[in-house]
């Protein structure tokens, strides 16, 4: 993991999931603070991941990540979704659709080192910009079947019209295609084996 200033903001935000938990543990509402112990303790995931495969990932992946969880658990926990809808909802899959993006990114070069598959950076942009779409559309999915089994989460119904999934899903896509031009950008001056070098597969 890098050192740098900018994993504080991941700090932040994981503090900010933390205070959410205790917020709803207070209140009474024990599925809230159900759901805000699961995103905190997926905030933690990357870092272990990074340290036993000893993998030095950019700060902001953290950060995508604890941001992306924190306006979840915010969303529910203090009713952002319904206060702020639509525009709040619309965030979040902006977030998270770069989010995943960046992990499908990361991923595949990590795939590729270890199944030396040997896939050219065209493919690994390719990739990226599926892999957050296919994520995108496994999300709206479970929201359906949140909705149809149980008449909706914690902060209401998760879809409210055709439109609306519609929307989700371009927010989604237009934070993959940024993580895929940035990429684009990025393999101009470095080349895939610099994210993987000194990587270990963990025993």
């Amino acid at each position: 993991m890098e050192k740098s200033y900018g994993i504080y903001l991941a700090y932040f935000f994981m503090a900010l999931i933390a205070l959410n938990a205790l917020r709803a543990l207070f209140r009474g509402e024990y599925n809230a603070m159900v759901t805000a112990v699961l995103m905190l303790g997926m905030t933690v995931i990357p870092f272990v991941v990074a340290k036993r495969m000893n993998i030095n990932l950019p700060w902001f992946v953290f950060f995508l990540v604890a941001l992306a969880l924190w306006i979840h658990t915010a969303g529910y926990v203090q009713g952002y979704y319904t206060t702020f809808y639509p525009y709040y909802d619309k965030i979040a899959h902006i977030v998270s659709g770069t989010a995943v993006a960046v992990l499908g990114f990361l991923g595949v070069i990590f795939v590729d080192k270890y199944m030396k598959m040997n896939l050219n950076t065209w493919f690994i942009i390719f990739f990226t910009l599926i892999f957050g779409m296919a994520m995108g559309a496994a999300w709206e999915i479970y929201e359906f079947l949140v909705d149809f089994f149980f008449g909706g989460s914690l902060a209401g119904p998760m879809q409210n019209s055709l439109n609306d999934t519609m929307l989700d899903m371009m927010f989604v896509l237009a934070g993959s295609i940024v993580v895929a031009l940035l990429g684009v950008f990025w393999f101009k001056q470095h080349r895939k084996e610099e994210i993987t070098q000194g990587a270990k597969i963990p025993v």
